[in-house]
């Protein structure tokens, strides 16, 4: 169990590390691929495929991004139940809270992104950032934080594997479908993915920890 915590944490460092490391290549091989008349960094990966505006494409990717947003519903309302019932916050389970901070750290990183620092105009001219892809970063750390939570309370290996593919398949075909609307470029929505991964694997991994220390005092006291 240590070994699979360790791992989690490896794992969201990993990503975070790979998002940089992008972050970084973006200053290099520029030229303008789309008809934003801006240059976009790693231009011949970008350049891969044709980006043009599909109205339907875009607004099926917002409906299905809606979809992740249960998630949240059901943390914020869980929650809200316990505070109220329990009247104090430290008496609220930890996974809610630790989620909690992790939408909040995202919420910020929308903030930066989208206000502060600028890396791409998006590829069809509407002059809004295109990198990292919110859309991807919220879907796959939302969906996959879905199949998380449903594996904290249920150990039914069905349940398990199914949302874990549904959450699969969610995410893939937005990521896919944000190129394909031409809202974004390849290494925009390879930017979503990599902190959406980041905050998924680093809020379960603690959410883990802690939840592995409660059970070892838990038996502690019953020894």
């Amino acid at each position: 169990m240590k070994k699979f915590i360790n791992l989690y944490i490896i794992l969201g460092v990993s990503f975070l590390f790979l998002f940089i490391l992008l972050l970084i290549l973006l200053n290099f091989d520029k030229a303008v691929i789309a008809e934003s008349g801006e240059e976009v960094g790693l231009s011949h990966i970008n350049n891969l495929v044709k980006y043009e505006f599909n109205d339907n494409i875009d607004f099926m990717t917002d409906l299905l991004l809606y979809v992740t947003f249960i998630v949240v519903a059901y943390a914020g309302f869980k929650g809200l139940y316990q505070l109220i019932t329990k009247k104090s916050l430290f008496k609220v389970d930890r996974s809610i809270i630790i989620f909690g901070v992790s939408l909040i750290v995202m919420v910020g990183l929308w903030l930066i992104f989208t206000k502060v620092i600028k890396v791409n105009i998006r590829p069809t001219n509407n002059d809004r950032n295109s990198f990292p892809s919110i859309h991807v970063m919220v879907a796959t750390f939302l969906a996959l934080s879905s199949h998380a939570f449903l594996c904290l309370n249920d150990r039914d290996k069905l349940v398990k594997y199914s949302s874990l593919v549904l959450a699969i398949v969610i995410i893939a075909i937005i990521t896919v479908s944000r190129v394909a609307a031409g809202m974004h470029y390849i290494t925009d929505v390879t930017g979503g993915l990599c902190i959406g991964l980041f905050l998924y694997f680093t809020t379960f991994g603690i959410i883990k920890v802690f939840k592995k220390n409660k059970e070892k005092v838990e038996t502690e006291v019953q020894e």
